[in-house]
């Protein structure tokens, strides 16, 4: 089983990197959360967050990223996800599983635009519930704890 989790935490990562959004949401429940919290244990909606998306919200940020123009995003981010350490066990129908993951992040660019062309890392833990059907598995949560979380955020205008 934990082979075919990890194989569905390469596959994510693989579709971010890709840009195929519409194919990401697709990964989740309808009644799916998509957080990057302040702090460790925050309660969605009870506690600020850098991200706290429902399935609207996870929609409308995908749009905006594909259909808009705005400058945190031209050009837009290229990443590449590393993911390692993946652990799962299963609680009440869900697996509950952890990973660490490196997230690289680049906008194309020359030295005369500030912060285009630099190479950003971004490290964390990603927490992820999990809830098996027949088709695979599908996120019921999906929780990035950056371990800088309390420090200065360059641009978050893309998916971890």
């Amino acid at each position: 089983m934990l082979q075919d989790i990890t194989q569905f935490i390469y596959r994510e990562a693989r579709l971010l990197d890709d840009r195929r959004f519409d194919d990401w949401l697709g990964l989740f429940d309808d009644d799916g959360l998509y957080i990057v919290p302040l702090v460790d244990e925050a309660q969605p909606g009870r506690q600020a967050a850098i991200v706290n998306d429902d399935r609207m919200a996870r929609e409308e940020r995908v749009y905006h990223l594909v259909n808009h123009w705005f400058p945190a995003q031209q050009p837009p981010s290229r990443t590449l996800h590393f993911v390692s350490n993946v652990v799962a066990d299963e609680r009440g129908g869900l697996w509950s599983v952890s990973s660490s993951q490196l997230i690289h992040e680049i906008r194309g660019g020359d030295w005369t635009q500030v912060g285009l062309g630099q190479k950003n890392a971004i490290v964390a833990r990603v927490d992820y519930l999990l809830r098996r059907d027949d088709g695979g598995f599908r996120i019921h949560e999906k929780r990035v704890h950056l371990l800088d979380r309390a420090g200065w955020q360059g641009n978050l205008a893309f998916i971890y």
